[in-house]
């Protein structure tokens, strides 16, 4: 099969607020990104890092997150986008995007990370590891010998990692614009 000159143009939007690097929870904690805004650029099939049952997975992109609050409490950072039935976001209309978050550390100490979809208790949803996949209506929480954790200022990193269809090689013009908007949300108890 022959690929001459095909490619992809790749671009990832972090939703924070009104495409600024930072953004305020209801509890007057702050969210920043290192990058608000992640492109992919362009990518071509021989640059995928792995195939599995047709998907190409692509070389990945990481976003540190801070979350600053005025007060020691619980953190819980949640994720909510476009996705499908098992809660895996789109990316563009037949590829996905991972997420992956890790190195969560509070008040400069590091912890295991657990996930949660309970947005009031933040009951953990499994183990906590050392990171987490995260879903669609996923939070994080950093945890301590099974206890949450809490502290004023959590930082993580976000692994990015766009997993195409054979589809966006075999069907593409030119160019094709992949996107997936997030939004995140800190809560806090």
């Amino acid at each position: 099969m022959k690929r001459h000159g095909q490619h992809l143009l790749m671009t990832f939007s972090l939703v924070a607020a009104l495409f600024t690097s930072a953004a305020w929870s209801a509890d007057d904690c702050q969210i920043t990104f290192s990058s608000p805004d992640v492109s992919f650029g362009r990518f071509k099939q021989d640059e995928e890092v792995s195939v599995q049952q047709s998907w190409h997975q692509m070389p990945s992109r990481e976003i540190n997150v801070s979350v600053n609050c005025p007060e020691s409490q619980t953190m819980a950072f949640f994720v909510q986008a476009p996705a499908g039935e098992k809660g895996r976001f789109y990316f563009g209309d037949s590829s996905g995007l991972a997420v992956r978050a890790s190195q969560m550390v509070v008040d400069g100490k590091p912890y295991a990370i657990a996930r949660t979809i309970d947005r009031t208790q933040f009951t953990a949803d499994g183990d906590a590891q050392q990171s987490q996949l995260l879903r669609n209506n996923n939070g994080v929480i950093a945890m301590d010998n099974h206890q949450q954790v809490s502290g004023k200022q959590m930082n993580l990193v976000l692994t990015l990692t766009p997993v195409l269809s054979d589809r966006q090689f075999n069907h593409v013009g030119d160019t094709v614009t992949l996107e997936s908007d997030l939004m995140w949300e800190v809560l806090t108890k």
